[in-house]
């Protein structure tokens, strides 16, 4: 399951690049001012960081809950000797 998260994380990635890479190109070709491409390119970076922030959160608490849940197999295993 991690494995698929980071996939679909850089996936993720990846698509918010071409989508700013569309914003520059619609404001080279006048399709948009540069103040709406930036105004767009700040918010999908936004987007970026927080989702990214949330998968680094997420992968910490599953490992900890790992970690507690191996430390409580452990001590059952040690209080039936």
């Amino acid at each position: 399951m991690k494995a698929d998260l980071r996939a679909e994380l850089g996936l993720l990635n990846k698509n918010v690049d071409e989508m700013i890479r569309l914003f520059r190109c619609a404001t080279d070709a006048g399709i948009r001012t540069r103040q709406e491409a930036t105004l767009h390119e700040a918010r999908l970076e936004l987007s970026r960081v927080k989702l990214t922030a949330h998968f680094r959160e997420l992968m910490a608490l599953r490992e900890r809950a790992k970690g507690l849940r191996l430390g409580a197999q452990n001590a059952h295993l040690l209080t039936k000797k």
